[in-house]
This record gives structure tokens, sequence and C-alpha cells, in this order.
């Protein structure tokens, strides 16, 4: 029997990092992926999570790990950048005595070149449609986010730069020595990579190689470099609605691994990932190592739950000293297509902020979300309900938990509506831009979505770098086609049972007698009829509730301050108890 996959902490550069091993049996190679930058890494999560599952079943230790300051690991986004990211990887690669392939996705290829020095045991370089200039990069990110801002009406809305050179990156603030360190990345004029074989996999409807693609392998091949580049026709993961299958890019790069002159590991020819880990490469139940540093900035407690046989990645913020525990819990819901830190990090600084005020809170992953088990296309409205009203039953376990608030984001409200009655115990609700209620996505509410895709897609014209693609045959019309006619992904289309009906689940909703919170944002297109539709609710059947509207803010929040407003609203609203 090999070890089992857990949730752990890695030692990174200035502490513990929160990171997840998948191990396959009896392994000989050693895999380690580097996530995307900001917001991307929330979108690509999915499916970096089942190509580490894929990857585990072709033989590979894989470790997927949060740099400081981005996803679970401790500290402030604004303590992320280039430098410590590269000495981060540095100090998790450490000791490693199987062979290391590194597998870095797009800004991540930056740091994951970097740290591909002659002392650092690296053997191969994989990057998955990287960014080759941070110059670019950068300035298509402030345009992106300047667009998003003028899209709400908001002076301080995404995109807002600050005093110290740094900027507000829909909700990430970005530090001035990141800015500084993404606008001189450039892998054309970057040291060498110290590796025996790099691949670059453009992820394109196009066939035709990307020139700064191209240039890349040009200067590797020069330098005397072994590489290949290889073009895989799948959407972009890492900015799509919805999940995407990514498996083709994941075989692409096992393909590639098992063609090396003498490939250290074996590599099945059965298939891994897509509908939950392999035999043997799941996670693990059992109890992980301590964590470090709990609190406002310091890590959780990682840990397991199954429901169903299917396993549930969770961490847990509990109260530090001197705090005194309230006896309440907070069981935090992510949306449909997102995982358990939220949109921007919201639910991660919300658990944190929770926990300091001496709530016990519960930060997790549906079935079939980020790190939990079971098929992507299984999720449903009904079984995220479920899922819920589980975690639930598990707070209630903890000791001296007595109170348990529902925290909801986007259809996660829908969730917390849902799996209200599921404990008397449950006395209130906490729903921040929750759609109305309904296992149908409703021809309006399509409506709504895609005038505001259109808005930004016609915004988007002016940039240079969108007629670019377009000359270049590079444009995604099937995604913008997607995003345009405001559907959600269909992921669960095929799901029997999706979701209660929105009369019979409002009319059983009548029996909940707890207190509510509604907060939207103002330039949420979806906030108006949504909240038209509660309050009528609300009034006809007498309910208590605060309602709060984040001035210009859109749907996610994506701005620092709306955030810091989302969460001290909630905060507050429950020190009035």
């Amino acid at each position: 029997m090999h070890p089992p996959d857990g949730l752990v902490t890695v030692t990174g550069f200035q502490g513990p990092c929160f990171g997840t091993v998948h191990r396959g049996a009896l392994p000989r190679r050693e895999v380690v992926l580097v996530p995307p930058f900001a917001e991307e890494k929330k979108a690509a999560q999915r499916c970096l999570v089942e190509a580490a599952w894929s990857l585990a079943a072709a033989g590979c230790e894989v470790l997927r790990f949060d740099f400081r300051g981005t996803g679970d690991s401790a500290g402030g986004f604004g303590e992320h950048d280039v430098e410590t990211a590269v000495a981060d990887l540095h100090a998790v690669l450490a000791g490693r005595a199987l062979p290391v392939t590194l597998i870095a996705l797009r800004f991540g290829a930056t740091p994951a070149w970097l740290a591909c020095t002659a002392d650092a045991g690296i053997d191969e370089l994989v990057l998955w449609e990287p960014v080759v200039s941070g110059a670019a990069y950068l300035r298509q990110n402030r345009q992106r986010s300047q667009i998003r801002s003028e899209l709400t009406s908001g002076e301080a809305g995404a995109g807002a730069a600050e005093e110290d050179g740094g900027f507000d990156f829909d909700g990430f603030p970005v530090s001035a020595k990141m800015c500084r360190e993404m606008a001189e990345a450039d892998l054309l004029t970057a040291p060498l990579p110290a590796v025996k074989r790099v691949q670059i996999v453009q992820i394109s409807g196009s066939s035709r190689p990307k020139k700064p693609l191209q240039d890349l392998h040009d200067r590797l091949a020069g330098a005397g470099i072994e590489v290949a580049l290889q073009s895989v026709a799948v959407e972009p993961f890492w900015s799509s609605i919805g999940i995407v299958d990514a498996s083709p890019v994941v075989e692409a790069t096992r393909g590639w691994m098992v063609a090396a002159p003498n490939p250290p590991a074996p590599f099945p020819t059965g298939e891994g990932g897509g509908a939950g880990p392999p035999a043997g490469t799941g996670p693990a139940s059992g109890t992980p190592p301590s964590p470090v540093g709990k609190g406002a900035g310091g890590l959780g407690d990682p840990r397991f739950y199954t429901n169903h046989d299917q396993r549930l990645a969770t961490v847990l913020y509990r109260p530090a000293e001197p705090v005194a525990p309230t006896g309440r819990a907070i069981v935090l819901l992510h949306g449909w297509s997102g995982y358990r830190i939220g949109p921007a990090r919201l639910l991660t600084e919300a658990a944190r902020a929770l926990a300091a005020e001496g709530h016990l809170c519960f930060s997790f992953d549906f079935r079939g979300r980020g790190e939990s088990e079971g098929a992507v296309g299984e999720a449903s409205l009904r079984s995220m309900i479920d899922d819920a009203a589980f975690m639930v039953r598990r707070a209630l376990e903890e000791p001296g938990i007595e109170r348990v608030t529902l925290l909801g984001v986007c259809s996660g409200g829908e969730v917390a509506l849902g799996a209200s009655l599921s404990d008397p115990r449950i006395d209130s609700l906490a729903l921040w831009s929750s759609p109305i209620f309904s296992g149908e996505f409703t021809l309006a509410r399509q409506a709504r979505r895609g005038r505001k895709a259109l808005l930004g897609y016609v915004r988007k014209l002016f940039l240079p770098e969108t007629w670019s693609k377009l000359l270049r045959g590079q444009l995604n019309w099937r995604l913008i086609g997607r995003a345009v006619s405001g559907g959600r992904s269909s992921e669960d289309a095929a799901v029997e049972d999706k979701a209660p009906d929105t009369a019979t689940q409002m009319t059983a909703f009548e029996a909940f007698a707890g207190r509510l919170l509604f907060v939207y944002g103002g330039s949420d297109p979806e906030a108006g009829p949504a909240w038209a539709f509660y309050r009528e609710f609300l009034e006809r059947t007498g309910k208590p509730y605060e309602y709060h509207e984040v001035a210009g803010s859109n749907h996610n929040f994506y701005s620092v301050g709306w955030k810091q407003e989302v969460i001290g609203t909630t905060l507050n609203w429950l020190r009035e108890r």
C-alpha cells in the first residue's frame, strides 16, 4: 500500500504554505504544479486538480501548493511577488529525492522558469500557455481591470491605482514590487532554465503557433535544450465560464513525458482524472499535519470529510487565543463553478476575519468542485444543498458549537436557502449576490448576463491586442458566444433531479425563523430582479432581514474596497446578535 493523498502544509520561503499531495503507486518522478496568477487560479483550480489525479495515476507523485498570500496559504495577496514565489518554489523543492518536473500555467511560467537554476535539481519544465512577456500581461490586466471598472458606476472600483505604484486588480492588491517584477519578466531574455527538456503547450482553438511561443521555442532550441511546441485545442480554462475539460492538455504532457529517452516512471495508457481520483490516488480522510499560524492571516486546519462515500476538501478556521469562541459556526458556500476561496479570495478573507472574532468557520469545496471528489457533470444544486446540510451536521459536532450561520456567495446563496431547514440550529443566512432561487437558468437571467458581456466585448474592441488576435485568427468565438448568450455552464444539463423548483423551495422557506442578510452590488445586473423577488417574499411573510447595497460594485465584488465593505457589513450584522 502506498501512502495516501492528503492536504498538507509545505515549507515555503517565509513559512508554511497550503498544499496537496497526490501519490501514485511506487512513484519514480515528482511533478510540481505551479498555478497561474490572481483570479486565473480560481478558474483553473478544478482542471489542475484533475491533472494531478491523472498524473498520479500515471505513476507520479504530484504536489500542488499555493504561494504565500494566494489560495489557502497564509498572508495577504499584497505579499505575493515573483521573487518570493521563486523562493517558495526553491524551499518546497529542497531535499527532493525524485527527478522533478515543473508544470506551470500562464504567469506561473515566470517563477517556474526562474526557479530552474543549476542547483535546483529540476529535470523537466512544462509550460502550459505561458505568459512570455510580463510587461504585455501587466498592461492587458490593467486595461481589462479598467474596462471592468468602467462597466460599473463606482469611482473606486477595480483597477484603481495605488499611491505606491501598485494597483487593485479586481480585488487583488498587486504590490508595486510585483508590478515592477512583472514588467521586467520576459522569457525571451531571462536566463535560460537549467533543465534537460522543455515542453511548451499552446492552448488555443488555432493550431498555428503564436509568435511569442514560437520565439520561445526557437530560443531554447538554439541553446541546445530539447524542446517541443505543441498546440492543443481546448478553451482557456483559466478564464472560461464554467468548468472546461482540460484532459487533452494533460494527455499531451503525459505523452511527451512518455517519449523521454529514458522515462523515469511507468506511464499506463489508462485514463485518469475527469470523474474523480483514480483508485488508490484519492485524498485521505486521516488527520493531516498540524497547521501553523491560525488567525486572521494564517493557515487554517485542512481536512477531508466524507459525504456519500466522496470526500469534501475542507479548511477550518478556528478562533485563536485570546479571542473567546462565540459558539457559532459559519459554513461558507462558494459559487457554481468556483471553489472554496471564492472570487478574488473573498471567502478565504471572510473566514479569517470571522475566525478572528471568535467564530468557527468551515470553508469547503462541493462535490465535483475544487479538490473534492465527484464528477464535475454530476454536481447539481441539489447535491450542493446536500453537501451544505452535511457540513452543518459536522459543524455541530464540534465542541461548544450551538448555532450555525450559512454564508453563500452567488449560487452559494441558493444553496444556503435550500439547506436552511436542514437543522433548527441554523439561525441566520448571509446571502451575497444571491440570484433568484431556481434550478433552471431563466431566459431573463441569461439576457441580463448577455448584455453585460456584450458591452464588455464592445469596449475590448478598442484594445490593440483584440485586433491582433482577430487578424491572427486567435479569438475564441465559442467562448465569446457562450458569454454573450449569458448562459450558465451546462455541466448539470444531464443531471436528473437538479434542484427543487422555485415555488416549492420558497414555500418551504416560509418556515425558516432566523435572521437574513442580503448584500448586492449596485452595478450587478442580477441584483435588481433578485432583490425585488426576495423583498416581496420577505415583506409578505414578515421575516426579519437587513439589506445592504455596495455602491458601484459588480456581482463578484471585484475590488479591495468592495470586499472589505461586504465582509465588514457581515461582521457588524453578526455582532448585533
